[in-house]
């Protein structure tokens, strides 16, 4: 009762009118009670929390070869992967090369200096910042700041005025707006050479978390988005993870969220043909992640035009690290561990994908359905180092909260409604189907130089 009152008031400061029954209209529509919206979009924030923290000992490490064991322990457990300390054969040494031969994946390469700094400034609770997390809390404070329709040269200005540390995409992207060439223009591979990088793919989660149901309104946001850093694969990759959110509010399935995800990206993309190939090679392989894998590789594991990937072992490519997110995905089948572990185990971004992976399944289950062992040792708690002039720390059910009002004002606008039932109050949502880009944005590649 608490909550709805709260909600109550929320929603008068808004000005959304409120009545004892249901509005009428004759769009198709799907209903979500707010408090199981709420529980889901928690669930996005915590299993993507939980996902990149899982997998960040072990970015990088492995590359053109899947890890070769199980990963069984993760940073923020009781014995904070101690084992796996003991057995790394880098301690201290993090500059050392990759493990790049399958022959060599049974070995521990990890990145050990993380693991020690999360156990020391994170000693009892709370997920580590990273970047998978603090650009979409960007996103979110920008979307809080200015409005929904907020346009992504403002964003841009927020970037230039809150970014202390990003990396590829993001990283030129933003040294572009630096030097006043504004979006989209500075995710163009005219001047950006990281355009089919992984990065919008890390960060367009909190499009999907608030557009439950409504993949073409994801569609949109990442269209006006996803160009700041990345374009053709690197936009469509987020237009694919946020697409699978928008559909994980509706869908007990794994398999119908990465088959309608799909949908919201051009059939004759890159992105989307192997995304088909992963699914045609996993329906075939159900039992045999490692045979996926090595199809993959054999066929899409050295497509990478990233100035640092090209010809290199290290593949930070968008489509490919898609692929790895969906293997975690139908391999995992619901299951958070298992999910996180093929995720991660694939190799190359190995926080990144297990972080999209967990974060899709985390809002199928909801918050409360995320096992103890994993949700518990977040103590509500994400630490924020990284974003100038925001919180040091964010409560993870506030974050939720915040993240569902922007959500409750994207339904608004775009022909839902709400009302109330028994002290519960019901969203009614526009039933949509996932609905491509009408024109093909695709980079095509000389070596590692885009043709223009």
């Amino acid at each position: 009762m608490k909550h709805v009152t709260v909600t109550f008031v929320m929603l008068v400061c808004l000005a959304i009118p409120l009545t004892g029954q249901e509005s009428k209209t004759t769009a198709p529509m799907r209903e979500l009670d707010w408090n199981s919206y709420v529980d889901k979009v928690e669930g996005a924030w915590m299993g993507k929390m939980i996902g990149v923290t899982f997998g960040q000992p072990w970015e990088f490490q492995y590359q053109n070869t899947p890890i070769g064991f199980d990963i069984t322990d993760w940073p923020l457990s009781p014995t904070r992967m101690k084992d796996y300390r003991a057995r790394t054969d880098n301690r201290g040494k993090d500059d050392m090369p990759a493990i790049t031969s399958e022959a060599d994946n049974q070995k521990v390469r990890m990145n050990y200096d993380f693991v020690e700094t999360a156990e020391r400034e994170h000693p009892s609770f709370g997920s580590p910042d990273n970047d998978d997390i603090y650009i979409n809390l960007l996103f979110l404070y920008c979307l809080r700041r200015y409005g929904i329709d907020v346009d992504p040269v403002t964003v841009a200005h927020e970037w230039d005025a809150k970014i202390r540390k990003v990396w590829h995409a993001n990283d030129a992207g933003l040294a572009n707006i630096r030097k006043g060439i504004l979006p989209p223009l500075s995710g163009n591979p005219r001047y950006n050479l990281h355009a089919d990088d992984i990065d919008f793919q890390i960060e367009s989660d909190v499009f999907g978390m608030i557009s439950p149901g409504m993949p073409q309104v994801s569609n949109r946001f990442d269209e006006r988005m996803g160009h700041i850093m990345n374009y053709g694969d690197g936009v469509y990759g987020g237009m694919f993870i946020s697409a699978m959110y928008t559909q994980a509010f509706f869908s007990d399935s794994v398999r119908e969220v990465v088959e309608k995800g799909l949908q919201a990206i051009p059939e004759k993309s890159l992105y989307a043909q192997l995304i088909r190939d992963v699914i045609k090679w996993h329906d075939e392989n159900p039992n045999d992640w490692l045979k996926t894998w090595h199809l993959v590789q054999a066929k899409w594991g050295e497509v990478d035009h990233c100035p640092d990937g090209y010809k290199q072992p290290f593949n930070i490519d968008a489509k490919l690290n898609g692929g790895y997110v969906v293997m975690g995905l139908l391999y995992g089948n619901g299951d958070f561990y298992k999910t996180m572990n093929f995720a991660t185990r694939c190799g190359q971004d190995a926080d990144c994908n297990p972080a999209n992976a967990a974060g899709i399944l985390g809002t199928l289950l909801g918050a409360r359905r995320i096992p103890v062992e994993y949700r518990e040792p977040l103590h509500n708690t994400y630490w924020n180092k990284t974003l100038a002039g925001l919180p040091d720390s964010y409560e993870i059910d506030a974050l939720a909260r915040d993240t569902a009002l922007v959500g409750l004002n994207v339904v608004l606008a775009n022909g839902g409604s709400a009302y109330t039932q028994q002290d519960k109050l019901i969203l009614r949502i526009p039933a949509q189907e996932p609905k491509a880009p009408e024109k093909l944005e695709q980079i095509e590649w000389n070596g590692d130089k885009p043709i223009l």
